[in-house]
């Protein structure tokens, strides 16, 4: 069966959005364990400037207490990056796709949408908020593993699990920025970068923690919860791996699928790629840290551009470098420039998501 464009992108955001509602439900069981034995309002801030939504929080509500950041975050219809909104476009996705997916996975993309929708006010409380994100989290769970059960292992499959991959890429890169988020809102000391519990909570926080301790013994240095989150390939959440096998997909839509694959997107994969071995090469990264999750982000959502419009036929208006006029030694632009500042590029908003936000 051939593989409509819209088809393909709907399969892509499907992914995105399940597995940004799972990730967001994490992040805020971490918070959750954090913000134990707190002053009210003390840590919620962070997370707005984790996902740059200050601005926006803003115009709705007067002021970052915990009850309004975690309903913002989770139930927020006019939020579009809530759960309650990634839940609502991933099932958007799953309608459009009605006649490919099975009923299993359409039944249960409902119900997941209508769980979050229906929460009552008490669900959202501190006290019972972890209960609620893991509630979430078994949901999405679910989907993946009716999704990864009933897809026909075609094209649309590939374009399902690249979404997935660059999502989890993304949000792994933002759970490691947590710290300097906090950093940035004065919550937390610079001194407490290697704090053990918050290295212990990101470990949880991404369901790493056993498969930490059987690679590494001893006390938990931040360095090497941080390599391990970043470069450990058989780590199914490490961003190597989401790299890699975004890579393994995109070249299998080619040499397996047929389907026409621009040089341009595979170079994009590469430099990635290539950016994370630099990286890895480095011996004092975590100082760094917040200026290489800078670099992944910027560079995953070009990649984003490069699919939607060698794919999904969305007009993107940014020029692209053709792969001939790549500045042959070129730096990562992960690395710290003298002043001390990365490369000031805003990061660039994907045309797909852009398109997908309308669902």
């Amino acid at each position: 069966m051939n593989l409509l464009a819209r088809q393909a992108e709907s399969l892509f955001w499907l992914g995105r959005y399940i597995e940004r509602a799972s990730s967001l439900a994490r992040i805020m069981m971490v918070q959750t364990a954090f913000d134990r034995g707190r002053a009210e309002g003390s840590s919620w801030q962070w997370l707005l400037a984790l996902y740059d939504e200050s601005e926006d929080f803003h115009k709705r509500y007067d002021e970052a207490t915990s009850d309004n950041v975690i309903r913002y975050f989770l139930n927020d219809p006019e939020h579009s990056g809530s759960v309650l909104r990634s839940l609502e476009a991933a099932r958007s996705n799953a309608r459009a796709l009605r006649a490919m997916i099975s009923t299993d996975l359409w039944m249960h993309s409902n119900r997941a949408y209508r769980r979050v929708k229906e929460l009552p006010d008490s669900a959202l409380s501190e006290m019972r908020l972890s209960a609620t994100c893991d509630a979430i989290q078994i949901d999405c769970y679910a989907l993946l593993g009716i999704s990864s059960s009933t897809l026909y292992r075609d094209a649309g499959w590939r374009f399902f699990q690249l979404g997935i991959d660059l999502e989890r890429c993304d949000q792994m890169s933002r759970l490691l920025d947590v710290r300097f988020a906090q950093l940035q809102t004065g919550e937390a000391d610079g001194a407490l970068i290697g704090d053990f519990s918050h290295w212990t909570m990101l470990l949880r926080a991404c369901g790493g923690h056993h498969a930490y301790r059987r690679l590494v013994s001893g006390p938990l240095q931040p360095e090497n919860v941080a390599r391990f989150l970043i470069f450990e390939n058989s780590f199914a959440r490490s961003i190597s791996h989401c790299i890699g096998e975004a890579e393994q997909s995109i070249t299998e839509l080619r040499t397996v699928c047929g389907v026409p694959t621009p040089t341009y997107l595979l170079k994009r994969v590469s430099d990635i790629i290539d950016m994370i071995h630099t990286a890895q090469m480095d011996p004092g990264l975590v100082p760094y840290l917040h200026n290489f999750n800078d670099a992944v982000q910027r560079q995953l959502a070009e990649l984003t551009n490069d699919l939607g419009s060698s794919y999904f036929d969305v007009d993107v208006a940014s020029k692209k470098v053709a792969v001939d006029e790549t500045p042959p030694d070129e730096e990562p632009d992960w690395v710290v420039k003298k002043d001390g500042q990365t490369d000031g590029a805003a990061e660039p908003k994907p045309a797909s998501e852009q398109s997908q936000s309308q669902s």
